[in-house]
């Protein structure tokens, strides 16, 4: 905190950063935890739904073919990432909340739609909008980081994640009770219900007050900030607030390839890609090796022979390997506790990629090795799904964050829309050849992450990229910035990132 002549209260200057580590953790902030939490739990009821419907559409639509099915999912994740991209420009002009609201309301209408689809392409279609509407939900973690004080940060961000993985469970929960007898359009519409209450409930929550600082209307940033000290029975620090309003332009692109950031965001990029295509991979291999095995078995077969309906004992192996999920939360803050954020990268992919090379050394024709196999891997690559999501946060500032965190999910939305096609098609035409594919990719991801020139642990939130410079080279100071990379002036510095 600045103090400058003590005789007057308007020498008393605090920044934003100051005052919500002032105000502390409390009350306001539990409630926005409940209601995003919420949001997560909704959005994975819905992406779970990708794993249920493609068995499920196969019997009931019998002249649907397996690259239609693939594609299915396909489609969902390119609406995904149109919709992460424009979601992420308008979070950063109009501001967070409001693009939630939005995102829910047209999930909720485009959720109900698919209900009633008559044939596939119209069920295509409607996947596709879901896919749109369901990318605004990411805008939920850049509220939620921007409302948090430094030393909780990364603990509640990480731990929000743990909705996501609930919602998974519930969803094929609902699915092995309902499907068999009420049909996948009951589950769908069920699915649905439950992104319009995140609707309702943002009306409770103000907007960010880092975004009003950000876009040059600090007495807006003043109430929410008074709102938030009553709700936690705190009071303000003594003094006015000052933060610099950025000069940057607000959710512009171009920004991302800032001299200070054009390599972060192309590292950030390939790792969010191969993170997305390996989790949604291995949810879908699970399904792909449980369905031959029942073919093997000659199991449940309606109207032809490529007709093989999930069973009870296919909804446990994936409720049981959603808990990895679970386990990956504790594992994550137990390496962050000891190690910074790209080391934790390097060993959650690879210790993925090492899971993945065991596919193919182990008898995959045994469930119980399947799931093992997929429960670690999802442990880990759920870890860094979390990790990755702090780290883009930690390390882009208010003006660009949101259409950071909204180009990172359409990267890892194109990653996603690889993925049905290795582990629904190639998968059944060469499990070598598409195993080898997530080896490869996690490996790389792995150096990738070793060579992230930013560390962000232990380090303020930038409003501005022109703040970026000072903390670029603090770190090189510090020894923080990878040592492949290290310089020992500041002109090398911006010569490294440039």
């Amino acid at each position: 905190m600045k103090i400058g002549n003590k005789q007057t209260d308007k020498s008393i200057t605090y920044t934003l950063e100051e005052c919500i580590n002032h105000i502390g953790l409390g009350r306001f902030q539990w409630r926005l935890i409940s209601i995003l939490g919420f949001c997560s739990m909704a959005d994975a009821v819905e992406m779970m739904l990708l794993a249920i419907l493609g068995p499920a559409l196969t019997c009931y639509w019998s002249d649907v073919t397996e690259i239609q099915i693939a594609s299915l999912t396909t489609g969902v994740f390119a609406g995904m990432m149109c919709g992460a991209f424009l979601f992420g420009i308008l979070a950063d002009k109009y501001g967070r909340r409001r693009i939630i609201f939005l995102s829910a309301i047209l999930n909720t209408i485009f959720g109900l739609l698919t209900a009633t689809a008559p044939n596939y392409y119209w069920m295509l279609l409607a996947r596709t909008l879901v896919g749109f509407a369901l990318s605004g939900a990411a805008q939920g973690s850049t509220l939620m980081l921007e409302y948090l004080p430094s030393s909780t940060r990364a603990t509640i961000i990480i731990v929000i994640e743990l909705f996501w993985s609930l919602g998974s469970i519930f969803e094929y929960l609902m699915a092995m009770f309902i499907v068999p007898i009420y049909g996948w359009r009951v589950l769908t519409i069920l699915s649905a219900l439950p992104i319009s209450v995140v609707a309702f409930c943002m009306y409770f929550i103000p907007e960010s007050p880092r975004y009003y600082v950000a876009s040059g209307r600090q007495e807006l940033a003043e109430d929410v900030l008074k709102t938030i000290a009553l709700t936690n029975k705190h009071s303000l620090p003594q003094g006015k607030l000052v933060d610099i309003n950025a000069k940057d332009e607000c959710g512009s692109i171009k920004q991302l390839f800032h001299a200070n950031l054009k390599r972060t965001s192309c590292l950030l990029a390939f790792m969010w890609m191969t993170v997305a295509m390996t989790y949604y991979g291995l949810i879908l291999i699970n399904t792909s090796l449980m369905t031959l095995m029942n073919d093997q078995k000659d199991s449940i077969t309606l109207k032809s022979t490529r007709c093989k309906m999930l069973t009870a004992d296919d909804y446990k192996s994936l409720i049981f390997t959603t808990f990895g999920e679970m386990f990956g939360i504790p594992l994550l803050l137990f390496l962050l506790t000891r190690f910074d954020r790209r080391t934790t990268c390097v060993i959650n992919f690879s210790s993925a990629s090492l899971c993945f090379t065991l596919f193919l050394i182990m008898p995959r024709h045994q469930p119980w090795v399947i799931n093992s196999i997929t429960f670690i891997a999802r442990m880990f690559i759920n870890s860094q799904f979390s990790l990755l999501y702090l780290y883009t946060l930690e390390v882009y500032p208010t003006v660009i964050r949101a259409i950071a965190i909204g180009c990172a999910s359409s990267m890892a939305r194109i990653g996603a829309m690889i993925t049905p096609y290795l582990a629904q098609v190639l998968i059944k035409q060469t499990f070598e050849g598409a195993i080898g594919v997530y080896i490869l990719a996690t490996a790389m991801a792995a150096i990738a992450g070793y060579i992230l020139p930013i560390e962000t642990k232990g380090r303020d939130l930038k409003q501005a990229t022109c703040d970026l410079h000072s903390s670029t080279t603090s770190s090189v100071d510090n020894g923080i910035i990878n040592k492949g990379f290290e310089s020992n002036t500041n002109e090398n510095v911006q010569h490294n990132e440039s």
